[in-house]
């Protein structure tokens, strides 16, 4: 072919590809240029989200506190449930995703003789624990 038969691409058909620069050297300046944009946007980006969000306290438990009786637990299903309520309601983490559950760890054992404390109760953010746990509110 003569230098007249030959086309030659448009600059609309150009891509980065078809440079004049090897295909490494093209990639790696694309690299390049991609990192330096994003080393420059992203410290910008991040301070402009946290200078927008307003730091809240966690709200306030609802009702009191409940004491465990000696043994460790809690003395009845009220009780159990009222300090699932206190701790959900006083933690940013559960307060919108704790459901209160209370279940009695009490187990009548064959041959043992029946004990004169029966009530031990522990509460749960969730029934997860089988079909002894009972939904408080």
């Amino acid at each position: 072919k003569t230098l007249a038969q030959v086309s030659l691409p448009s600059v609309a058909q150009r891509s980065l590809w078809d440079s004049a620069e090897p295909r490494p050297m093209a990639v790696a300046r694309a690299i390049a240029l991609v990192l330096a944009l994003a080393l420059v946007v992203s410290p910008a980006a991040g301070r402009t989200l946290r200078s927008g969000a307003l730091q809240q306290p966690p709200p306030e438990p609802e009702g009191e506190g409940v004491e465990k009786t000696k043994d460790g637990a809690f003395g009845s299903k009220g009780d159990a449930c009222q300090a699932c309520r206190f701790s959900a309601t006083g933690s940013c983490a559960m307060y919108k995703s704790c459901v209160c559950y209370a279940t009695n760890a009490h187990f009548n054992v064959g041959g043992v003789p029946d004990p004169t404390d029966t009530q031990h109760w522990a509460w749960a953010c969730g029934n997860e624990g089988g079909s002894k746990y009972e939904l408080c509110f």
